[in-house]
Parts: C-alpha cells; sequence; structure tokens
C-alpha cells in the first residue's frame, strides 16, 4: 500500500510539474485592457498599435510576463521608460510607459517578477496610466503578435 501511495504522489507531483510549464504567461499588471492590439498588413499605416495598454495608477508593480534576459532597460522618445525582454523562445516583449526600473540590461528575470513601476502616460490616445504589453518574434521586425 505505501509503495502505491508514493507512486501516486509523484506521478501527481510529475502531471502537476507539466501542466505547470503549459499554463499561460503572467499578466504583468492587475488592470484592465483600455487599448487593443491592432496591426495590419501594412506594417507602415497609420493606426498601428504593436501591443495593449494595461491600465493601472501611477507607481503600480509591473511584472515580467514571462523569464528571460534583459536586452533594454531605458528611455525610448515614443515610448517613455521602457524594458524589453528576450525569451529561449524566440520572442521580444516589451513593457513601455514605466515609470522605474528594477533590473538592468543584462539581468536575467524570472515570469511574476517584478521588473518595475508604472508610470504617467504621455501617449495621446490612452492618456490614463497605463503599461503597454507589445510582443514580436524577435527574428522578424514586423512580427508583432497579439499579446
Amino acid at each position: 500500500m505505501r509503495k502505491i501511495v508514493v507512486a501516486l504522489t509523484l506521478g501527481l507531483a510529475l502531471v502537476l510539474a507539466c501542466a505547470s510549464q503549459a499554463l499561460a504567461w503572467t499578466w504583468p499588471a492587475d488592470g484592465n485592457v483600455v487599448r487593443v492590439f491592432a496591426f495590419g498588413d501594412d506594417p507602415y499605416a497609420a493606426g498601428q498599435h504593436r501591443g495593449v495598454d494595461i491600465a493601472l495608477p501611477t507607481g503600480a508593480d509591473v511584472r515580467a510576463p514571462t523569464a528571460g534576459v534583459v536586452t533594454f532597460a531605458g528611455f525610448v522618445p515614443s515610448g517613455g521608460t521602457t524594458l524589453s525582454l528576450a525569451t529561449d523562445a524566440g520572442l521580444v516583449v516589451t513593457l513601455q510607459r514605466l515609470g522605474s526600473l528594477a533590473v538592468g540590461k543584462g539581468a536575467t528575470v524570472s515570469e511574476g517578477e517584478i521588473v518595475g513601476s508604472s508610470g504617467s502616460s504621455s501617449d495621446a490616445t490612452t492618456v490614463e496610466s497605463h503599461v503597454h504589453l507589445g510582443i514580436r518574434v524577435a527574428s522578424d521586425r514586423h512580427g508583432y503578435i497579439d499579446p
């Protein structure tokens, strides 16, 4: 009987470990999407929005949606304070409109780790405080994916 219980316990642990690998990424902020992804056939056309905007109060924690290595941590004129992560799956995940950064370029971050805080918006379209989440296939400069 003891061997069966141990075997079932180990089996359950293996199933749970494998299941956790299949779960979706962590949402970077506790808020609602206030601007959706919009990316058409022409990457240079007006009205493109290569990610989603998630509303949250200024100064709120922003989490890494997935594990990765920070490839950029700094200021971008059109996006404010920005953090980009490269994933093992060949994606680049970008968080913009941050108020502060908690990690720097070259850091390895875990999924769900706090990587910064939200800042105020300088976006003419999404005027409330928000974080912008963008995802792109790293090998394709126009390979944007709807989060």
